[in-house]
C-alpha cells in the first residue's frame, strides 16, 4: 500500500492519500506539484526535495508462508531458477489466494492456478491456499454463456485443478462440497449446444473467450478440444473418487466418443503424427501437441514424432512461462527428460539473464522492450504465478519425483542422476500431507528419505516410510577405453558429409583496413543472448606480421559479411606481441545441439586464446593462452597481463615444452575446463593435454596429460590437436584433427568423465575430400553447429588446398 500524508506547520490537521488497493512496484513516481499542495507547510518547501520524499511511505503486505521444499544443484543456474520461481509463487499468494500477479490483476484464474497448483505442490505444501482459490472461482459458476474468469478454456482449467488438488494434497472434505458444482459444471459445458448433446466438441457460443496462451495461432479448435478431453478425463477420475457410477460412466461415453472425433475429423495428421490447429488447417499447433501429451492422450506409438516437433522450431513457439511449463513436462513424459531440463534452463535463465528478480507473464528473448504488453508500455507484468513452474518441474524432471495415489500415499522417483543433465549432485526436498521427502542425488550415491505415511514404488519394491533408502553406484567403467562397437554407435551421427564449393570466408577476406590479409584460418561460431536470429562466426587473418582475430556475421550460416577485426594485438614485449587467436568463448550450454550463445561471468562474457610473442612468420614458437573479456561479445581486450598457460610454468611437462597452442574452454559443475594442445620439438609432436580452473584466470594441469595422444601408423600419427569438447547424452565428445603423411584429418574422440579418452580411429572426414581440391592439404581445427531450422549439422573448418587456406564448411545434409 503507497501513502503519502502531509500536514501544516502546528502538525494538524494531517492529509492523508492511500492507493486503494494493494500494489506492487519496483518504482512509484510522485509529481512534484502534486506532494509540494498536500499542505501549506509541503508548498513552502516545495523544493526541498529531502522534505517532499519524507512525506511519501509504503505499508507492506507480505503472505505468511513458510519454505517447505528446497532444491539446489551443482549447476548454480538451475539454483537460481529453482529460488527465483519458489519467491515469484510465494509473492503470489496473498490474502489467502493464489493470484495471478501482484502487480495488476491480482485475482486468482484457473488456467494460472494449474501451474501455480503444481508449484505449490513441491515448495509451500499449502493445501487451503488451493482450496480457497478453487471455491471462489467456483462461485463464480458456470453459466449459458458466461465461464470461469470469463474464459471458456478456464472453465476447463477449473476441472483439471480440481483433479490435480485431489492428486497432490487429497482433501476429501473439499471434494464432498464442490461434487455438485464439478457436476453442474459438466451439464452446463454440454448442454450448451442448441442441437442437443450429440457432438461430442465442446460447443463455442458466441463471442466466446478461447485463450490457450498469448500467441497469435492459425486456429485454437484443437487445443480447446484437447482439453476438454482432459477435463472429462479428470471428471471421472473424480467421480470414481465419489463412488459416483452413474457419473463416471456417463463422462467415459462422452470422452470415448471425443476421442474417436479428434482422431477422425482432421484435428489428427496421421501422415506425420501431429496434432493441427483445427479440422480444417494444414498447420500443426505446438499446444495441441503438447496439450496432447500432458493430458494423456498422446499414444505411445506418436510419442517420437511429436517430441521430434516440439524439440524443433517449426512450430509456432509458446507465448508464456504458462505454457512453457506444459511444454517441458510434454518432453519430460516423452522421455526426453534431458532436452526438457535444458529447455527450462534457456527459458528462465533467458530471464535471469535479463535482470529478472521474479519471473514474467511473458518472455521472449528477442523482445527489446521487455516491460511493454497489451499495447501499453509497462503493462506487463514482472512477477506472475505462471512463471513458477520450474518449482515442480525440477524434482520431476531431475529425479522423478512425482505422486502415484492422492496425497503422496504411494509415490516414486528416480534411483539416479538424470542421464544427459550434466549434474554432479542435486538435493530436493518436497514436501507432503506426510511430511518432507529428501533426496540426495550425486554420481556417486543417492539417499532417499522416505517420510511416515508414505510409501515409496521403485523399480516394482516398495519401501514404506519412514525410512532411508540408500543406493551406491560403483562407476568403475569411467576411466576404461571405449570399445569398437560403441564407438561406431556413437560417432555415427557426425559422419556422411556433404560439401559446399567453395569457402564461406577466403583466404583474402578484404576486410577494410586489413587488406594485407592472405589466409584465414580457427573458425568458431556463436550466437549472443537475445539475438537468435544471427550468428557470428570469430576467425584468424594472417598478414605476414602476425595473427589478428576478427569477427563477421551471418543469418544464414552461408553467407558472412560486416568482418571487422575482434581483438587487437598486444604491445611490444607482451606475450600476445605477435599474435591473438580467439574462439575458446565460454557458453551458455555445451550440449551437442545447444545453441551455442555466450554466457556472462560477472557481467561479461569470457573467452580463452590462442597467443604469440613474435611476429613475422607463422606460429613463430613459443605459443601461450591468455584470457579476454567482453561487454558486447564482439569486441574483446585481455583480462590478465600474464599468460594462463604457458612452457614456463612450473608444471610444464616434456610434451608440450615448445609451445602452447589453441584452448577450448569448457563448463562443468561450476569448474572450468582447458583443453589445450601443444608441442614438443625436434620431433614435431602435438598432443592435447587438459588444465582445470575455478575462476578462469589461476589454472592447473592435469597430472595425467596427454589425454588424448598421437597413434603410430594412424590418421593421428604425428598431430592429435585443437580439441572441441560437448556434452552429446551420456558422455562427452571431441573432434580434434590428427595429421599424418596425408594431411589433417577430422577426427572423434570420446569421454565418460573428460579425463579419459578414446579416439575413432577412422577420420569423420579427410584431406583431399573436396572434389575441387579445397581441402586437398588439410582438413582441420572445426567449429560445429546445429541448425534446428533445417536441422542439418553445419560444420566450419580451416580448408588449405588449391585455393589457399581459408574457412571451408561441410553440412550433414546436402546443399539446395
Amino acid at each position: 500500500m503507497v501513502c503519502m500524508t502531509a500536514s501544516n506547520e502546528n502538525e494538524e490537521n494531517r492529509t492523508t492519500w492511500q492507493s486503494e488497493h494493494l500494489m506492487a512496484f519496483r518504482y512509484v513516481c510522485f509529481p512534484h506539484d502534486t506532494i509540494a499542495e498536500a499542505s501549506a507547510e509541503a508548498s513552502k518547501r516545495k523544493d526541498d526535495a529531502d522534505y517532499l520524499r519524507q512525506l511519501v511511505f509504503c505499508e507492506a503486505s507480505f503472505h505468511s508462508a513458510q519454505y517447505q521444499g528446497a532444491f539446489a544443484a551443482s549447476d548454480s543456474v538451475l539454483t537460481q531458477i529453482w529460488m527465483k520461481a519458489a519467491y515469484t509463487l510465494r509473492l503470489c499468494m496473498h490474502h489467502g489466494f493464489l493470484v495471478d500477479g501482484i502487480k495488476r490483476d491480482r485475482l486468482p484464474w484457473t488456467g494460472d492456478l494449474a501451474v501455480s497448483l503444481m508449484a505449490n505442490a513441491y515448495t509451500f505444501g499449502d493445501s487451503d491456499i488451493v482450496a480457497n482459490s478453487l471455491t471462489v472461482l467456483g462461485r463464480a459458476g458456470i453459466s449459458k454463456n458466461q465461464d470461469v474468469n470469463g474464459i471458456l478454456d478456464y472453465s476447463l482449467w477449473w476441472i483439471i485443478c480440481q483433479e490435480l488438488f485431489q492428486l497432490y494434497f487429497h482433501d476429501q472434505k473439499h471434494l464432498k462440497r464442490e461434487w455438485s458444482r464439478i457436476k453442474d459444471a459438466f451439464h452446463c459445458l454440454i448442454g450448451r449446444d442448441p442441437n442437443g448433446d450429440q457432438d461430442p466438441f465442446l460447443f463455442v457460443y458466441e463471442n466466446a473467450w478461447v485463450f490457450i496462451d498469448w500467441v497469435e495461432m492459425e486456429g485454437k479448435t484443437t487445443a480447446l478440444q484437447i482439453l476438454w478431453w482432459w477435463a472429462l478425463n479428470c471428471g471421472i477420475a473424480l467421480a470414481l473418487r465419489m463412488k459416483d457410477l452413474t457419473t463416471a460412466s456417463w463422462l467415459e461415453k462422452r470422452k470415448l466418443s471425443l476421442e474417436e472425433k479428434l482422431l477422425s475429423c482432421g484435428c489428427w495428421d496421421s501422415q506425420v503424427g501431429l496434432w493441427r490447429s483445427s479440422p480444417d488447417s494444414q498447420t500443426h499447433c505446438r499446444h495441441a501437441n503438447l496439450l496432447a501429451v500432458v493430458s494423456g492422450l498422446t499414444l505411445p506409438e506418436n510419442a517420437s514424432s511429436i517430441a521430434h516437433a516440439l524439440m524443433g522450431i517449426k512450430l509456432t513457439p509458446v507465448g508464456t512461462p504458462y505454457m512453457k511449463f506444459f511444454e517441458c513436462l510434454a518432453l519430460s513424459r516423452l522421455g526426453h527428460e534431458a532436452d526438457s531440463l535444458r529447455n527450462m534452463r534457456s527459458y528462465w535463465g533467458g530471464m535471469l539473464e535479463k535482470g529478472a528478480t521474479t519471473f514474467w507473464e511473458a518472455f521472449d528473448e528477442n523482445d527489446l522492450n521487455e516491460t511493454a504488453f497489451y499495447d501499453r508500455p509497462f503493462g506487463k507484468s514482472l512477477c506472475h504465478a505462471w512463471g513458477a513452474g520450474p518449482c515442480q518441474c525440477f524434482p520431476q524432471v531431475i529425479l522423478g519425483i512425482r505422486p502415484l495415489t492422492d496425497g503422496w500415499n504411494e509415490w516414486t522417483c528416480h534411483s539416479k542422476l538424470l542421464d544427459g543433465s550434466l549434474l554432479n549432485w542435486v538435493d530436493i526436498t518436497v514436501p507432503t500431507p506426510h511430511g518432507c521427502i529428501e533426496i540426495k542425488a550425486s554420481l556417486e550415491s543417492t539417499r532417499i528419505t522416505v517420510p511416515s505415511g508414505t510409501t515409496l514404488k521403485l523399480d516394482k519394491i516398495s519401501y514404506p516410510g519412514p525410512t532411508d533408502v540408500v543406493f551406491s553406484f560403483v562407476n568403475d567403467s569411467e576411466g576404461l577405453p571405449i570399445d569398437p562397437k560403441t564407438l561406431k554407435e556413437w560417432s555415427a551421427p557426425y559422419r556422411n558429409w556433404h560439401y559446399h564449393p567453395n569457402h564461406v570466408i577466403p583466404p583474402k577476406p578484404e576486410i577494410r583496413g586489413f587488406e594485407g590479409v592472405t589466409m584465414t584460418d580457427v573458425p568458431t561460431v556463436y550466437q549472443l543472448p537475445g539475438n537468435g536470429k544471427t550468428w557470428y562466426m570469430s576467425f584468424i587473418g594472417y598478414d605476414g606480421v602476425g595473427y589478428q582475430s576478427f569477427v563477421a556475421e551471418s543469418i544464414d550460416l552461408l553467407h558472412w559479411t560486416n568482418m571487422r577485426a575482434s581483438m587487437d594485438l598486444g604491445e611490444e614485449g607482451e606475450f600476445d606481441f605477435g599474435g591473438r587467436v580467439l574462439g575458446a568463448y565460454l557458453y551458455q550450454s555445451y550440449d551437442i545441439k545447444a545453441s551455442r550463445i555466450l554466457e556472462k561471468r560477472n557481467g561479461l562474457y569470457w573467452s580463452l586464446y590462442g597467443a604469440y610473442a613474435k611476429r613475422g612468420g607463422y606460429e613463430i614458437d613459443p605459443g601461450y593462452e591468455g584470457v579476454a573479456t567482453s561487454k558486447d561479445g564482439l569486441r574483446w581486450q585481455r583480462e590478465k597481463d600474464e599468460p594462463i598457460l604457458s612452457v614456463y610454468d612450473s608444471d610444464c611437462e616434456s610434451w608440450e615444452e615448445s609451445s602452447i597452442y589453441q584452448p577450448w574452454l569448457v563448463k562443468h559443475d561450476e569448474k572450468f575446463y582447458n583443453f589445450y594442445n601443444a608441442k614438443r620439438m625436434p620431433e614435431w609432436i602435438e598432443q592435447i593435454g587438459l588444465a582445470e580452473s575455478s575462476d578462469l584466470l589461476n589454472w592447473r594441469r592435469y597430472p595425467s596429460n596427454p589425454v588424448l595422444r598421437v597413434r603410430k601408423g594412424g590418421f593421428d600419427d604425428t598431430f592429435c590437436a585443437d580439441g572441441k569438447v560437448f556434452r552429446d547424452g551420456d558422455h562427452w565428445v571431441m573432434f580434434y584433427f590428427g595429421v599424418n603423411e596425408e594431411g589433417a584429418h577430422i577426427m572423434i574422440a570420446f569421454s565418460r568423465d573428460l579425463h579419459h579418452w578414446t579416439a575413432d580411429p577412422e577420420p569423420l572426414y579427410r584431406a583431399h575430400g573436396h572434389p575441387s581440391g579445397l581441402d586437398k592439404q588439410h582438413a582441420h581445427k572445426i567449429s560445429l553447429i546445429w541448425n534446428p531450422a533445417n536441422e542439418t549439422w553445419y560444420m566450419f573448418y580451416c580448408a588449405v588446398g588449391n585455393q589457399g587456406r581459408g574457412i571451408g564448411l561441410i553440412t550433414s545434409r546436402p546443399f539446395r
